[in-house]
């Protein structure tokens, strides 16, 4: 019987060598965001620490590497860690089924997109991990940090998550699309299209999937989203990298 949570892999984190985890969520319940629409969501979490402490005290380094949108750097991550502290308790009575050929046919057969790291950084888990899954659904958004430092096949899948128009042209230097969080008033650079679900929010990225990677679409901007203290501390640090 099909159940809605897997254990795909669980391992030494590729970013710091520590112990991680990868869920996905989703097979028969379909997520509540509204934004994303039934996407297969992939969950990315430290073994040893509920994720609202790890984000806390700066123990998250193994999921989330160098993203300076981090509770412990600038505190403007938009995940919202409550709901995934359920997901982390959930794996630790050691429940949830592990992922398997049936599982990697049922995404073949329905083709579910994957929201590839719904939380966590996807390059922290090998890609070898990630492949089977990614081609057996053929349908997938994701977006890295970890674009200076990664296995260069994930360009073929991910966006480089940039917050600067000098960050996007390095990126794209580099053969990467570039996923710019903007402040609510900076223009589009040239080559750029605002996130189709901002223009029109009754676009999901289910149907959307501009954020998939190496392509000939054009990089995506989207203005930055999530509890007010957080944009906040986004602005913040935006206008800090400027100066």
């Amino acid at each position: 019987m099909l159940q809605n949570s897997y254990i795909v892999w669980s391992g030494a984190s590729l970013i710091d060598s520590s112990a991680i985890a990868l869920i996905l969520t989703g097979f028969v319940y379909p997520t509540s965001n509204r934004k994303t629409g039934r996407l297969i969501q992939s969950w990315i979490l430290q073994q040893e620490f509920v994720p609202t402490e790890a984000a806390k005290n700066g123990l998250d380094q193994g999921i989330c590497g160098n993203c300076p949108l981090k509770l412990s750097q600038s505190g403007s991550c938009y995940v919202n860690l409550l709901p995934i502290n359920n997901i982390y308790r959930k794996y630790k009575t050691g429940t949830y089924p592990k992922l398997g050929t049936n599982e990697i046919e049922v995404l073949k057969r329905y083709r579910y997109p994957v929201r590839i790291g719904s939380y966590g950084d996807p390059t922290a888990v090998p890609i070898e991990v990630w492949e089977p899954i990614i081609l057996a659904s053929k349908k997938y958004t994701g977006y890295t940090h970890q674009w200076r430092v990664c296995d260069r096949r994930w360009q073929k899948y991910l966006m480089a998550s940039v917050q600067s128009q000098a960050e996007a042209e390095l990126a794209q230097m580099q053969g990467w699309r570039t996923f710019r969080i903007i402040a609510p008033d900076a223009p589009l650079s040239q080559g750029e299209v605002i996130c189709r679900h901002t223009e029109d929010d009754r676009i999901q990225c289910e149907t959307c999937l501009l954020c998939d990677g190496a392509s000939s679409k054009p990089n995506v901007a989207d203005p930055v989203h999530g509890l007010n203290w957080k944009i906040s501390n986004f602005l913040k640090y935006t206008k800090s990298v400027s100066i």
